[in-house]
């Protein structure tokens, strides 16, 4: 014991050079443990930190289908939490499709809280190399996020995936990550806010137990009064439109990014509107939702991609949201029910069209 101690104490250079020698294949390796995907090989129950860990269960979600691709062609949808709120699931979307006269396919929800569209990027540069539709969910929410929160996925936070395309777009437009070439402090941070939320399992239960993940976890929570919604809406103008007017026209610009990047990888991409309160909202959004859509039906066009909006056609009425976005369990089938019927008319042969 001494003698490690000494070990530990010794500043030679030689002894420093072969330590680092050690370390850096260490590291390499942790690292490629994750952006390989390989760490899905344990259950992803054994990962969450909590019953609500969205980006935990997403980067595991993408790691399993890169190192487990799907037989059938791949369809997933990217949101932030109205994202996720938006499906029953990916399997009943997947049946939903085919119940529609659409093909075989698998689907996941790889939507997460505030999901940024620099985190959607990661996840188009991460899903494997087969036939995939891509569901890039917009609305107000995902273009009020500010360029440095964007940046930080290039070194792993909030999804543990890397992307080169990613850190060479960020790079080139703020000139920030130029060397950013791993995803370690992703991956460190990740690990230690792992070991702070189950310490009680390591240290006393000796072992980490099973831990549930909730896909929809607003569902336990009491739909808003629509008095209380409206007082939401106030809010928003007040709060996130000021936002919204800085940086939604960078927003935009990752937007295009990231479809530019999937159309790079061969992947069908759709960009789907979520679902929003109309009846609550009414018309107090209308000029920044035309702001964003503007944009967003430019890009559309630009690159051949589908813009889907059929939050008009689908009677969702207020009590079928727990607030502004977020829906729930009735208002999700039918919303589902609508998207599916939209992708199924798509597909001819199974291949996706770009026009309906």
């Amino acid at each position: 014991m001494n003698s490690f101690r000494r070990g530990l104490r010794n500043r030679h250079p030689l002894v420093l050079v072969v330590a680092l020698a050690l370390l850096v294949p260490a590291l390499l390796g942790l690292q490629s443990w994750f952006t390989s995907g390989a760490w899905s090989a344990v259950p992803v129950q054994r990962w969450v930190r909590t019953s609500t860990d969205d980006y935990m269960v997403v980067s595991w979600m993408v790691g399993r289908l890169k190192q487990d691709p799907p037989s059938t062609p791949l369809v997933v949808l990217l949101g932030g939490s109205s994202g996720r709120e938006a499906i029953v699931s990916g399997p009943s979307l997947a049946r939903s499709i085919q119940a529609e006269g659409g093909p075989t396919v698998t689907a996941r929800n790889l939507s997460s809280r505030m999901q940024r569209y620099a985190q959607s990027w990661a996840i188009v540069d991460n899903l494997p190399d087969t036939p995939t539709t891509v569901l890039v969910g917009v609305n107000l929410g995902r273009f009020t996020t500010s360029p440095k929160s964007n940046y930080n996925q290039v070194i792993g936070r909030e999804l543990l995936l890397q992307s080169d395309s990613l850190r060479r777009w960020v790079t080139d437009y703020s000139g920030e990550h130029a060397h950013s070439y791993t995803i370690l402090p992703g991956i460190f941070s990740a690990l230690t806010s792992y070991l702070q939320q189950r310490e009680k399992d390591l240290l006393y239960k000796g072992r980490l137990h099973a831990r549930p993940y909730k896909p929809h976890p607003f569902d336990g929570r009491k739909t808003l009064s629509d008095e209380r919604k409206r007082e939401l809406v106030q809010k928003w103008l007040t709060r996130y439109y000021p936002a919204f007017r800085k940086v939604h026209e960078f927003d935009a610009e990752m937007l295009e990014g990231l479809v530019a990047e999937g159309k790079r990888r061969g992947l069908d991409i759709v960009i789907v509107e979520l679902p929003w309160n109309r009846e609550v909202v009414g018309d107090a959004f209308d000029e920044a939702m035309a702001a964003y859509r503007a944009r967003t039906a430019a890009i559309a066009e630009r690159y051949g991609v589908p813009y889907l909006d059929f939050n008009d056609e689908v009677d969702i009425p207020s009590e079928d949201f727990l607030d502004l976005s977020h829906l729930r369990p009735a208002g999700r089938a039918a919303w589902q029910a609508e998207l599916a019927r939209r992708l199924a008319a798509l597909y001819a042969d199974g291949t996706l069209r770009t026009e309906l």
